[in-house]
């Protein structure tokens, strides 16, 4: 009896102590959960007012943006120099930048922005806005943040008319560009030519003949594949005076017109104007400043934008100088392309719009800015900016006289469907088969004229 009492008694008690430690236990989780929740109302009343001091102090949060653009070893230098002194002068911002080669800037920033990838801030090039604006126009108008970009000093004009359409401005312009030639004076005296602005289609195949005769190794121009895709623009807006789609999405000339301009093409190979296509097509995504016939003095002039000029003239080892490009005798339009430098725009989806646009607003305005990048976007279009590196002697003088060439040269603004980059790729398409000798002038203005038809009626849908 006494075994079975004690039993029952250690039972009991082991009973009890289960209880009691169950008790105990819920307890302690209350009072841990308590003081929990007093730990987060703390944080968060700590954290609400470190943002409302941070509001009143002016305070911001830190912030990385990314910055993209194209161009040659001049501009990147500058601009990289410019992006660390602004970002010393404003800490708790990081600006990561990512620059490349133009040939594919326009590929992938089109890509970025399909998967959402886009920089906080791009580079425009003005032949693509009418290709931008139809898709959704994805960038910000900057019409509706002028508060925050300063723009009184930009001509209002050029702005409406080369930086976006109708009241849709895409993105603040760097520079004022003009397309020129460029030439080694050297190769000029050495072959017995006389620079003019004068030139015509015929003196410039008259001048290309009578180098290749002297020197089968020498040629005295060379193109990239944007400039030979506007042999064709050229020639059709000089003789009509329009570009060469108008905004009905309509061609404005003939196949006719077309195998002309085929044409032009093929006699500046047969004449050696031009380099031969094997030869010349490695180089037409690149600058003179990175092409081994221009530096070594055999290839004697290109065509090209006025703000690229920088980076070839500190790499050329000659003297060169500027003229306009060639026009047609009783041209209707020079077609002498005169256009914005390199527009920064702030894509819809940045999440840090107001950062993006006062790091613009810095960059087209401020003087020490300014003084950094110089000349590399071409002649600024800031006409203070402009005012003030004239004083200093900081632009080229080669830059300086081929944007007064382009300038003064009668023409008027491309359209969006003109530098469409689907029609720009047919017609590259057709002059490097003529230019290789694949087809025949005959075949391909005709083949080329329905091919662009065709690209029109599927963008009209």
């Amino acid at each position: 009896m006494r075994k079975k009492r004690v039993i029952s008694t250690i039972c009991a008690l082991v009973l009890i102590s289960a209880v009691m430690g169950g008790c105990s236990g819920k307890k302690t989780e209350t009072v841990q959960s308590a003081a929990e929740t007093d730990l987060v109302s703390k944080e968060e009343t700590k954290e609400k007012t470190t943002q409302e001091t941070a509001k009143e102090t002016g305070t911001k949060k830190d912030v990385t943006l990314r910055f993209s653009w194209w161009g040659g070893d001049t501009r990147h230098e500058a601009t990289i120099q410019a992006i660390e002194t602004y970002m010393a002068q404003n800490p708790g911002i990081t600006i990561e930048y990512e620059y490349m080669g133009f040939d594919s800037y326009y590929e992938k920033l089109l890509t970025q922005l399909s998967s959402n990838t886009q920089p906080d801030i791009c580079s425009v090039d003005y032949k693509w806005i009418g290709d931008l604006i139809a898709q959704n126009k994805p960038f910000v108008n900057i019409n509706e943040i002028s508060d925050q970009i300063d723009l009184s000093k930009f001509d209002q004009n050029f702005i409406h008319d080369f930086c976006g359409q109708d009241d849709y401005l895409i993105g603040v312009p760097c520079g004022i560009n003009g397309r020129g030639v460029l030439y080694n004076t050297e190769f000029f005296d050495k072959y017995g030519l006389t620079a003019s602005d004068d030139w015509t289609w015929e003196d410039l195949l008259k001048a290309g003949k009578l180098v290749n005769e002297q020197d089968r190794d020498a040629h005295l121009l060379f193109l990239t594949n944007d400039v030979l895709v506007y042999i064709t623009r050229d020639i059709v807006k000089q003789k009509y005076g329009e570009n060469l789609i108008n905004n009905n999405y309509e061609l404005i000339c003939t196949t006719e017109d077309m195998t002309e301009a085929m044409d032009m093409v093929l006699k500046l190979v047969e004449t050696g104007t031009l380099p031969p296509f094997e030869e010349s097509v490695l180089y037409e995504t690149v600058f003179a400043d990175q092409i081994p016939g221009w530096l070594e003095g055999k290839w004697g002039m290109t065509v090209l934008s006025a703000s690229n000029l920088p980076s070839i003239i500190t790499a050329s080892p000659f003297e060169i100088e500027t003229m306009r490009w060639v026009v047609a005798d009783g041209a209707k339009d020079s077609a002498i392309t005169v256009a914005p430098t390199m527009m920064l725009a702030i894509p819809k989806n940045c999440e840090n719009k107001e950062e993006a646009a006062a790091f613009i607003n810095w960059f087209v305005n401020n003087p020490e800015a300014i003084a950094i990048t110089g000349d590399t976007r071409g002649i600024p279009a800031n006409s203070e900016a402009r005012d003030m590196l004239e004083e200093k002697g900081a632009i080229s003088p080669q830059v300086s006289t081929m944007l007064a060439q382009a300038l003064e040269a009668k023409t008027s603004p491309e359209n969006g469907l003109t530098l469409n980059a689907e029609v720009a790729a047919v017609i590259s398409d057709y002059s490097h088969q003529v230019g290789y000798k694949q087809i025949t002038p005959e075949q391909a203005g005709p083949a080329m004229y329905k091919d662009i038809e065709h690209i029109l009626e599927q963008m009209k849908q």
